[in-house]
């Protein structure tokens, strides 16, 4: 049978927003107490397979660009590449299981478990808005495997629309999606699009908080930030004098966490000292040391100073994938044939990551993007500053969910 070319994409775009409010709330106050209750044993899983995935993925990155920034979205990427999962057969599920990190025994139980996961992420903290949205946007000319399709309604509420990919206006219609769901942040992933696209799936995350104690804008002034290299660069730094945070030192390194809301969420800050460097941390990551340094951790008031920054990153993510263990998804052998009808073999062409960053008095604002397209196969002293390199997390405490993982080498 000829073959038709055949292009997919499945994109994740991921938008955090946290503004600081114009008080400072109590980290768990009587009217905003956090929403908890226990995992249940497929998101405890879930949460540890999507930890671990982003550990390594962020270590393999952080390698490769060496000196350069680096800012990602490991539960986007996991959850896009999920939905995907969802139409994988034979030897390529097993490669996406494996570099997923996936331990639950069935595909219900790991589709049930990013639902719940994600309702519970929701109702978190009355001051943390965190919501997210997927749909699937198919060719007209092309017909969706019906138990692909149902599964990512089921578990992802995805919305499915057909649109015909030889109008322009196709991509402008994904793309106002895109907007709308990420608050504006992220404004356009689909570049364009032609009668030779199949599919484009899209997650949308969205994050909008407040953080739990303020930076004081008038105590914003330059101070030197020491880079690897032995090079300084005057930059602007916050000051806080009120904050109460989690402080943890130990030989290579200083924990810093920051608490947004009820202090359920927070911002995780590694930082290397002496003649360490962020290699180093990075070297040491993984769920079982964070978790131990964070238990080892005691609380602290001591003055704080951290760097207002912005980055954005872009990074293909088919040789990190492929490193990982999903080598056989981008090449002839890859088997994704339950998600589309007819004999149309399909392979990952592009894994593409985009991300945005910005840290300032008034909070956080990130935005991730992440798009696979497929082809057919053919404690401290008297004021604490951070002023050199550092790894830093988002996270949410009660699940241990890792949201946003990056170092900062230049801000």
């Amino acid at each position: 049978m000829q073959k038709n070319y055949i292009k997919s994409a499945v994109a994740a775009v991921i938008a955090a927003l946290m503004v600081l409010s114009g008080c400072e709330p109590d980290a768990a106050s009587p009217d905003n107490p956090p929403n908890l209750r226990p995992l249940t044993t497929q998101e405890a899983a879930t949460v540890q397979s999507s930890n671990n995935f982003a550990f390594r993925s962020f270590a393999q990155l952080s390698e490769a660009e060496g000196a350069k920034n680096v800012f990602i979205s490991p539960l986007s990427i996991s959850m896009a590449l999920t939905m995907a999962y969802n139409g994988a057969g034979s030897s390529t599920k097993e490669a996406m299981r494996q570099t997923l990190g996936f331990k639950l025994p069935t595909d219900e139980e790991i589709n049930q478990s990013y639902k719940s996961l994600a309702g519970l992420l929701t109702g978190m903290d009355r001051k943390v808005t965190f919501t997210y949205a997927n749909s699937l946007w198919h060719n007209r000319d092309y017909q969706l495997q019906a138990p692909f399709v149902k599964l990512n309604q089921t578990y992802f509420d995805a919305t499915v629309q057909g649109l015909d990919f030889t109008s322009p206006t196709a991509k402008d219609q994904m793309n106002s999606w895109v907007k709308e769901k990420t608050n504006g942040k992220i404004t356009g992933i689909i570049e364009s699009t032609s009668a030779d696209d199949v599919l484009f799936l899209i997650n949308a995350i969205y994050f909008k908080g407040t953080w739990t104690y303020l930076f004081d804008k008038e105590l914003t002034k330059p101070a030197p930030f020491y880079k690897e290299d032995g090079s300084t660069v005057s930059h602007d730094f916050m000051t806080t004098k009120k904050a109460r945070y989690l402080y943890y030192q130990d030989d290579s390194k200083k924990l810093i966490d920051l608490p947004y809301g009820n202090g359920q969420f927070s911002m995780t800050l590694l930082v290397p000292t002496g003649q360490h460097t962020v290699d180093d941390v990075v070297q040491e990551l993984n769920d079982e040391s964070v978790s131990t340094w964070l238990a080892a951790a005691d609380t602290s008031g001591v003055e704080l100073h951290i760097p207002k920054f912005k980055l954005e990153y872009k990074t293909e993510l088919n040789e990190t994938l492929s490193a990982l263990g999903m080598g056989i998804a981008f090449g002839d052998d890859a088997d994704f044939s339950q998600m589309v009808v007819g004999d149309r073999p399909l392979q990952i062409s592009e894994v593409m990551h985009k991300t945005f960053l910005e840290v300032n008095e008034e909070g956080t604002e990130a935005a991730a993007v992440t798009s696979v397209g497929f082809t057919t196969t053919s404690v401290g002293p008297p004021a604490l500053k951070v002023n050199r390199p550092f790894v830093f997390l988002i996270r949410e405490k009660s699940s241990n969910t890792i949201l946003f993982i990056g170092k900062l080498m230049q801000p």
